[in-house]
């Protein structure tokens, strides 16, 4: 227990200095344009082979008396579900655009997906969705995102506010999975599930900075 407990305080200190992305500025989100890592989801990842070899009464159980390091990583997890769904059923009913609306239509569908399947896993693991310093920077985040959101100009203005943040999100999600995240985890079956949602993250960014192109670029 004495191990368990050295982790979970190791990674309280890291998600209690986690860079909070809060801001009282309303003005939109600047566009990311640093290169991604390239994906670690790959279908030949060592975990994923790995667990998918382990007979089910040997994959590790969270014991239930007390926190671990993977609870607070599913808190996380969740609120990045949770926060990515509320916005895109406000996208999908203001966007103007038909990518945009398209875009926020795809993001309820993979994170409706992606919520099921945590929920899942958790139950069958033995995890708690808990909070953490982290969980509570994301959802401040994205707050004041949805805020800016709310007050711009539909049509074009609205479809461009909404792209920029999307960028800006998937591109700070993925960096908090690598950084913060997947050097925590410590089941092998969370560490695909990092994996797969990781690879999901960037492809919503690559389509994003796709649209974000075609919004800015001149009209001719």
């Amino acid at each position: 227990m004495h191990h368990r407990t050295t982790s979970l305080v190791t990674l309280t200190l890291v998600l209690a200095a986690a860079c909070s992305r809060t801001n009282p500025d309303t003005s939109p989100p600047s566009q990311v344009s640093t290169d991604l890592p390239a994906t670690s989801g790959q279908t030949d990842n060592p975990a994923a082979v790995a667990v998918a070899a382990m007979p089910e009464d040997a994959k590790v159980k969270a014991p239930p008396e007390y926190m671990t390091n993977d609870d607070e990583i599913f808190g996380v997890l969740g609120i990045m579900n949770e926060e990515e769904i509320k916005m895109a059923e406000f996208a999908k009913k203001w966007a103007k655009g038909t990518r945009v609306k398209e875009y926020a239509a795809l993001m309820m569908t993979d994170h409706e997906a992606f919520k099921s399947r945590e929920h899942e896993t958790r139950d069958r693991l033995g995890l708690r969705k808990t909070d953490s310093r982290l969980r509570d920077d994301i959802k401040n985040d994205a707050k004041q995102k949805m805020e800016v959101l709310e007050k711009v100009d539909k049509g074009d203005p609205f479809d461009k506010t909404y792209i920029d943040i999307q960028v800006d999100s998937h591109a700070m999600w993925i960096n908090f999975i690598d950084t913060k995240l997947m050097p925590h985890a410590q089941m092998p079956e969370l560490r695909v599930e990092l994996n797969n949602f990781r690879s999901t993250l960037e492809r919503h960014y690559n389509q994003a900075k796709e649209i974000q192109a075609s919004l800015t670029a001149p009209k001719s």
